[in-house]
């Protein structure tokens, strides 16, 4: 059964939205790793919130090893959607290497 993703904010407000956008991602990765590790989503802005990047973090367990995941951008969804991007392609590797003999 999969975890609620654990969604921590530094430097920025909580956002309902976001949160509901990360569960929402996490449920979609579970489609290609059913053992999926609970998953922790880091979101930040550090400087001033008009001139800033966010920057967004993923840690999670595919196939029973780490994956840490990076990313930044302008748009904080911007961000969100390219770390889930590269997050699904590291689950199906990991998927697939599961599947080799």
């Amino acid at each position: 059964m999969l975890q609620t993703p654990q969604v921590v904010f530094h430097g920025i407000s909580r956002s309902p939205a976001v949160e509901a956008a990360i569960n929402e991602k996490v449920e979609a990765l579970t489609k290609f790793d059913s053992r999926l590790g609970a998953v922790r989503a880091t979101i930040s802005q550090d400087g001033h919130q008009t001139t800033s990047v966010f920057n967004v973090r993923l840690d999670f367990k595919s196939s029973g090893k780490d994956i840490v995941i990076n990313c930044q951008d302008s748009d904080v969804f911007a961000a969100m959607n390219e770390a889930f991007d590269k997050a699904e392609r590291s689950v199906k590797e990991e998927a697939a290497k599961q599947r080799q003999p």
